[in-house]
């Protein structure tokens, strides 16, 4: 099976060398985001291009798919185009151009968390059931036929990294089958529910700011998961940042329960934050400008910012 593969972010690397290590799939080229801005300016490759030049394939990176790269792929005449979290629109000339379509992979329970974050707002609503769907692309946002589900279970303590890393693992090992099966034609596109469809926004780095007076202590334990690493978790100390990396709920400590928002030093090895309903007990934090550290580690230095 001849294939082009749109791809972009760490998710997508595992598929790319699972395609590219099996002899019953030819990838034409890799097209994937330009490189962008990283640390100092520096421009930095995607990950998908990264894995591309190792593994010695053709990389195309179009600022927006334009009529050349349409013309080429159209030469080309691949069976298949897969894209997994590519980034960029599709556009319609190219979803009914190879003979199996645009193959997606979309790390939700499709017709639920359509969209750009699926695997956050999963996190984010305390689900304890995720999926992979792949699917048929059409001109819809995330609303192609279905031709495979998977469901996974979310473990309790789960960050959207590792939830991120399994489910991407989970779809190199089953795309590879779900292409021979389409081929085949043991594998039929089904028209997804369309009623019960719900969608998530992209996450911006503002999302990540904890409002412990109207959240709640399992609502910011949620958020912590969902937005591990970025844009991480964090609030507000006398005018500085204070990143929650990683955290509890524990039973009140006190008799007479801290007013919603105030944070409080138990110790000298731990402070809490009152939530609107509960109470937070920070593990691993980060202040603005330093290195990640213990809770006790912060106290031992910045101890006069919770006085």
């Amino acid at each position: 099976m001849n294939v082009y593969f749109f791809g972009t972010p760490e998710f997508a690397v595992p598929v790319l060398k699972i395609i590219a290590s099996d002899p019953f799939f030819n990838i034409q080229k890799v097209v994937t985001q330009p490189d962008k801005p990283g640390n100092r300016n520096k421009l930095t490759p995607p990950p998908v291009k990264t894995a591309a030049k190792e593994l010695l394939l053709p990389i195309s990176q179009p600022e927006k798919i334009d009529a050349a790269l349409i013309q080429e792929i159209t030469d080309a005449a691949p069976d298949a185009i897969i894209v997994v979290a590519y980034g960029g629109l599709i556009p319609k000339e190219l979803l009914n151009l190879p003979k199996y379509g645009c193959i997606n992979i979309h790390p939700s329970l499709l017709p639920k968390y359509r969209g750009a974050s699926p695997i956050q707002e999963a996190l984010l609503n305390g689900d304890t059931e995720t999926g992979i769907a792949f699917m048929v692309l059409d001109e819809g946002l995330d609303d192609g036929d279905i031709l495979l589900i998977k469901r996974l279970p979310i473990e309790e303590s789960e960050t959207l990294e590792q939830l991120n890393s399994r489910l991407s693992q989970t779809s190199a090992a089953l795309l590879p089958f779900v292409l021979r099966d389409y081929q085949q034609g043991t594998l039929r596109p089904i028209p997804q529910e369309h009623s019960k469809a719900t969608m998530c926004k992209k996450i911006k780095k503002e999302d990540g700011l904890l409002t412990p007076k109207t959240q709640t202590a399992q609502e910011i334990i949620n958020k912590i998961r969902a937005l591990n690493p970025w844009p991480g978790t964090f609030i507000k100390i006398k005018d500085k940042t204070l990143k929650i990396l990683e955290a509890e709920i524990i039973p009140a400590q006190t008799e007479d329960t801290p007013a919603p928002g105030s944070i409080t030093k138990l110790d000298k090895r731990r402070f809490i934050i009152q939530t609107a309903q509960g109470t937070i007990l920070p593990k691993k934090v980060q202040l603005e400008g330093k290195k990640p550290q213990t809770a006790q580690e912060f106290l031992n230095g910045n101890s006069s910012l919770l006085d």
